[in-house]
């Protein structure tokens, strides 16, 4: 689906790939509809994208505001589902409540977006859903807290699943895997050095690899270096290995320096 002249909404716009994302589908001539939780940053962002754009807030965990955001947002061409929290907690560490806001934002919020979405695409004939995920979501390593890793392996899920079910009507749904990313995120504000070998992307290759993922319709993309691609495709057949390789080359160091145990 081509981009120009489409309408998109994008959440967890105020974050470093949310932004990246709004400039890239501006860039490319989509009228703009970006969400955030810090009002003034949102602002800010829809100033810079243009008269086109413009900025609603919404508490995500609260399935009533999903519902009234994606009234106000009306029937977008393109939903990219990009706001999402990090987890780096040990399982025990967590509350009942952390755990049920994590599975919320990570997880059900999408789900609930991409419900009301699809109905007015379907109608179209045309369309474009966007998961983001993480590269969590395909390897379970020490570099990332429990909860973090099970809500991005459900969207894999929900992205594969939904579009099965979406076959044949025109809408496409693509799901994002970005490795470790520089200037934003667990990396930024840690300022921890990946082991080598644990190369990173931008926000920028973040957001090219949205734009394309909608415009080949492609089902699955994963954002990273030769080296985290690898790991990636041994992944697929030896999970346990790839974890244990993790854990020996110290990815652990990241999530270890978020929780203040380095």
């Amino acid at each position: 689906m081509q981009l120009k002249g489409r309408s998109a909404l994008v959440t967890g716009a105020t974050g470093g790939i949310g932004r990246a994302i709004a400039r890239e589908l501006a860039a490319r001539g989509c009228d703009l509809t970006v969400t955030g939780r810090r009002e003034l940053e949102l602002q800010r962002l829809v100033g810079e994208l243009g008269p086109a754009a413009r900025g609603l807030t919404a508490d995500l965990t609260n399935l009533g505001e999903v519902r009234d955001l994606m009234d106000s947002a009306g029937a977008v061409d393109v939903l990219v589902a990009n706001a999402g929290i990090g987890i780096p907690q040990d399982l025990a560490m967590l509350s009942d409540d952390e755990i049920e806001e994590a599975v919320r934002i990570n997880l059900l919020a999408p789900a609930a977006l991409a419900r009301a979405a699809v109905a007015p695409m379907k109608q179209r004939g045309q369309g474009h859903i966007v998961f983001m995920s993480s590269g969590a979501g395909l390897i379970a390593t020490p570099g990332n807290g429990t909860i973090y890793t099970a809500t991005k392996w459900g969207l894999r899920g929900l992205g594969l699943a939904l579009r099965q079910e979406l076959h044949g009507t025109g809408v496409g749904v693509s799901t994002i895997f970005p490795g470790p990313i520089r200037d934003a995120g667990m990396l930024a504000d840690t300022g921890v050095t990946l082991p080598r070998g644990f190369g990173t992307s931008s926000p920028e290759d973040v957001a090219r690899a949205v734009a394309e993922a909608i415009e080949r319709d492609k089902p699955e993309t994963t954002v990273a270096s030769a080296g985290v691609r690898l790991l990636v495709g041994i992944a697929a057949v030896a999970p346990v290995l790839i974890g244990e390789l993790a854990r020996l080359a110290g990815v652990g160091r990241v999530r270890d320096a978020m929780l203040g145990r380095v």
